[in-house]
């Protein structure tokens, strides 16, 4: 998808891209065919040959500082097998002044959940190996939180927040409403649990009680585990009314975990 892209370009919207596939010329390869049929090149031209070589070389940070927002669902085909899904559990709601307690990661293969006093430190190692990140929501909460914790932390180049493409299709609300809308279930005993419960097991189990950190740590994973399903389904439904060929990806059922929780802690 994204050699088919020019609103990354200077000066080109989703109008002037529109124009572009629909006078043939549908992916920078033509672009570039034409600027050497014209005998100039011009910024456009220069910036389409740009994209080319950081393409061709993996460059995704390239990308990454040119493509974001509402686009950056486009990144998914290229990027597919190396990106981080992530979600984040704090005390509270102020990057700073809050702590990060639990950072839940799926990279389509395994979950894995990072704990405040126990093994957090090891994240900013481990984030390295990815090329996107994939979040709901994360570019007002998770990132903030991430970067005030881990000065210098290199995330990867690109981010997708599928908090605006969702919004695009007619999505709004918290991820759990929007699970339940597009039939993307997590346990429906743990429906109930949101961040305000979330903050509550976090001091339950620093007092103590053994039962809350392995309910915090399920329901972290639930969060992340829906991420998948849901970017491909953005992925899908956005690319697949656009004149330029694309590929449909999965669909990818979410995936279901056992890890053990004890929802009496709760009541």
């Amino acid at each position: 998808m994204l050699q088919h892209t020019f609103c990354h370009l200077p000066g080109v919207g989703p109008h002037t891209e529109a124009a572009l596939w629909q006078a043939g010329i549908v992916d920078w390869q033509a672009a570039l065919d034409c600027r050497e049929a014209v005998g100039r090149a011009g910024p456009l031209g220069d910036a389409v040959a740009a994209s080319q070589t950081a393409w061709e070389q993996r460059d995704w940070r390239h990308f990454g500082k040119l493509l974001g927002g509402r686009e950056s669902w486009r990144w998914l085909p290229d990027l597919h097998g190396r990106c981080l899904y992530l979600d984040i559990e704090t005390t509270g709601l102020s990057p700073g002044l809050d702590a990060v307690t639990v950072i839940a990661c799926y990279d389509g293969q395994e979950v894995r959940c990072f704990v405040l006093d126990r093994d957090l430190g090891e994240f900013p190692l481990f984030v390295l190996g990815y090329e996107l990140l994939i979040t709901y929501n994360g570019a007002t909460f998770d990132v903030p939180f991430l970067r005030a914790r881990f000065p210098g932390l290199r995330l990867p180049p690109c981010h997708l927040d599928l908090r605006y493409p969702l919004a695009r299709l007619g999505y709004t609300g918290g991820l759990k409403a929007i699970e339940q809308r597009l039939d993307v279930g997590r346990d429906p005993e743990l429906r109930d649990i949101d961040g305000y419960l979330a903050v509550v097991l976090w001091h339950r189990h620093q007092r103590g009680d053994p039962r809350a950190l392995p309910t915090l740590l399920r329901y972290a994973a639930e969060d992340v585990l829906s991420l998948e399903p849901l970017a491909e389904l953005v992925y899908n439904r956005l690319a697949g009314p656009l004149p330029v060929p694309n590929p449909v990806l999965g669909p990818t059922l979410r995936r279901q975990i056992d890890w053990p929780y004890d929802l009496s802690v709760l009541r």
